[in-house]
């Protein structure tokens, strides 16, 4: 009876229309003006009930206050402590001034408020201007004398007023409440176009994220936004952050596994877990041992969604059982839970024994039926 659960069913293959859907795979060089994206825009619900509400409560944009543009010395620039956060010193080497990505061109504006009696003080951009005047007191900016900081002008948008609440707020909004932030699968998707329309390869960054791309491409395997429509479609995933962060040998391994045995079905984050834990513990990945794994799945779980989410409980019966209170969830219970259940139901492919050891026991805590069987075998 144990062997036949090992016994993989091969899966009738459909054409996965993620080959013509796949955005990464259909850049181009497109340009379209404005006025696209304001027809755009006009058609939706959303847009025509925000301009309802706008004409009821008799509210107009008045261009009088929209941030004025100007020029200034950064020895003018004053930060108030409780608006701004304290400066992250590790950020301004390691990501502003680095100097293997930085480029004078990136360098953002200051935003700052101007009160009454001629103060200018930031809201946003204090580790930028922090940088430039350390750059220009190291004696590292062109045609700039080291002593002369603070007349160096820079550039600003800047708001006048008095009421500092309104800065505080400002703070908040350019900070990220309030404001659109740039998804994981948005900068993957830039450092893939910097590559393959642009055909730039200057950033290591970018040209590694596309060679990981690539190779998830090769098996039908597609990284998509969290709530596009695409994530229904067999071979996406959404957990970009966690598939950037894999090598490229387990990603070939993982999307080639899921390309062979579950292509039907979109990617649970639980594969790269998987694979990255095979691969740290220098497992074995024979034919023999990945197509019983797949079957293992198959025959009690119907696929990873389902071991994902019995795993899962088993591991929070687990360690409330063993150390008084259910403990937070670990990734690596992934492979640990599957491995034991493998062996356990007379798997005879060699698997590294510290995967074995790690959550002793933690198989006989699936559900009962699950158990039993194991128990059974």
């Amino acid at each position: 009876m144990a062997m036949q659960v090992f016994k993989y069913q091969d899966i009738t293959r459909k054409p996965n229309p993620m080959r013509i859907l796949n955005p990464l795979a259909k850049a181009s060089n497109e340009v379209v003006d404005l006025l696209d994206r304001i027809e755009t825009l006009e058609r939706t619900n959303a847009w025509k009930k925000l301009i309802k509400q706008w004409q009821e409560q008799g509210k107009m944009l008045d261009p009088d206050l929209l941030p004025k543009v100007a020029r200034m010395g950064l020895g003018k620039l004053d930060i108030a402590n409780d608006i701004q956060r304290q400066l992250d010193a590790g950020h301004c080497a390691k990501t502003i001034a680095n100097p293997t990505r930085f480029m004078e061109q990136l360098v953002q504006a200051l935003n700052c408020v101007v009160t009454s009696d001629g103060k200018w003080l930031s809201i946003d951009g204090q580790h930028t201007a922090t940088v430039i005047a350390s750059l220009i007191r190291a004696g590292l900016v062109k045609g700039v004398n080291a002593d002369n900081w603070r007349d160096f002008e820079v550039n600003v948008l800047y708001v006048e007023t008095d009421d500092l609440a309104f800065a505080r707020k400002a703070f908040g909004i350019l900070n990220g409440k309030g404001k659109k932030q740039q998804s994981a699968y948005s900068n993957l998707r830039t450092s893939v176009y910097v590559v393959r329309i642009d055909k730039n390869t200057d950033d290591e960054e970018d040209v590694a994220i596309e060679r990981k791309v690539a190779i998830a491409e090769k098996y039908d395997c597609y990284p998509v936004e969290i709530n596009s429509s695409l994530n229904k479609h067999p071979g996406t995933f959404t957990n970009v952050g966690i598939f950037k962060a894999r090598s490229d040998e387990v990603i070939e391994e993982s999307c080639k596994w899921h390309n062979t045995y579950f292509h039907q079905d979109s990617i649970h984050v639980s594969l790269f877990f998987m694979f990255d834990e095979l691969a740290k513990n220098k497992a074995k990945l024979t034919d023999k041992f990945l197509r019983e794994l797949a079957g293992l799945i198959q025959n009690i779980f119907v696929d990873l969604d389902g071991y994902a989410e019995a795993v899962k409980e088993a591991f929070r019966k687990f360690t409330k059982k063993q150390y008084g209170e259910e403990m937070n969830w670990r990734d690596d219970a992934y492979i640990v839970g599957l491995l034991q259940l493998y062996k356990e139901l007379g798997g005879t492919e060699r698997v590294p024994q510290l995967l074995l050891d790690t959550y002793s026991d933690l198989h006989l805590y699936f559900a009962d039926e699950i158990v039993e069987y194991a128990k059974a075998a």
